[in-house]
Order: C-alpha cells, then structure tokens, then sequence
C-alpha cells in the first residue's frame, strides 16, 4: 500500500503582507484605544472638542469656574463690590437710604364714630418714603386707611365706635428720606 505524503506548502509573499498588515491595523486600533480611555472614564479629558458635545450635556457642576473668562458686557461690573460713590451722593455711605429719617405723630380718635386722620410730617429737605400707624383700642377702633401726605407726610385714617364713651389713641409713623437735589 501506498502511503500518502503530505505536502507542507509555505505561504505566499501576497499571504504573508496580508496577515503583517492585519496585525499592525489591530495593533494600532488598540493603541488609539488605550489613549482615550483614561481611568475609569470613557473618553480621556481634552479630546473631545466643544462642538463635539450634545447640547444640555454638561451640567454646571461639572465647570470650572475659573477657567471661564468675564462676559464682555459685564467687565465693569467686577468693581461694584468695591464702588465708593453712588448716584447723586458723594459717598456710598452718604446716599439717601443711609439718612432715614423716622417720624412718630399721636393722635386722638374720638369715641363717636368719626373718621379721624392723623399725619406724620416729614422734616424740611426730606420726603416720605413709607409709614403706617397703629391705634390702642383693637376692640372699637377701626384702621380706614394709610397713605402719603403728598410727598412730605404720612397719614392715617381711624374711627372708633364706642358711642362716645371713650376715645381711642392713634399713632402714625413716617419713613423720611433726604430730598434729590434735582427733584423731577
């Protein structure tokens, strides 16, 4: 019987280049990969630029802040913390708010049913800002109203209904503030 020979045959130069480049492109797939893959995060930190993101896709905390710079409109706005002077004063701490002026008027409301005003004025150079008012017999006295008395007062409005037995003690209180020097 015969034997059968088997022959070996060597690969062809075409078949070898073929299998070199296969081995080279996977290779350097798996180098490409292993350069944006950093840690446990998918993408390595700088490659991808901003209009590679989705929209609504970094949230705010995820931000430097103090890589971004000022909004150009808003460049002045970095000295307002530190700001000395205020419109129509000539320091921060001369501007009109800090000189409030308090004002304290009492007055009596009679006891017969008659709707009585009180007013608080406000010094000479000043004009109200606010007020309101307050009356001692919260059973029988009734509060009608609070207003401006134009722009230099404030003023309430008080009845009392005891039949004339009695009258009530109103009071009214003024917030005043320094006039504009161009009032308009």
């Amino acid at each position: 019987m015969g034997h059968l020979v088997r022959v070996r045959r060597r690969p062809s130069a075409a078949m070898v280049v073929a299998l070199v480049a296969l081995i080279v492109a996977s290779g350097g797939t798996a180098v490409a990969a292993s350069q944006l893959v950093s840690g446990d995060s998918l993408i390595k930190k700088n490659s991808l630029s901003g209009n590679r993101l989705r929209n609504r896709s970094v949230a705010g905390s995820k931000i430097k802040l103090g890589s971004l710079g000022t909004v150009p409109r808003a460049a002045h706005a970095a000295t307002a913390d530190s700001a000395t002077t205020a419109v129509n004063a000539t320091s921060a701490a001369s501007a009109p708010i800090a000189k409030l002026t308090y004002v304290t008027t009492t007055f009596t409301v009679p006891g017969d049913g008659t709707a009585t005003t009180g007013t608080a004025p406000c010094p000479a150079g000043t004009d109200v800002t606010g007020g309101g008012g307050s009356i001692d017999d919260t059973v029988n006295g009734f509060f009608l109203g609070s207003f401006p008395a134009g722009k230099t007062g404030w003023s309430v409005l008080y009845e009392e209904e005891t039949g004339g037995a009695s009258s009530a003690t109103g009071t009214v209180y003024a917030i005043c503030a320094p006039a504009a020097a161009t009032a308009p």
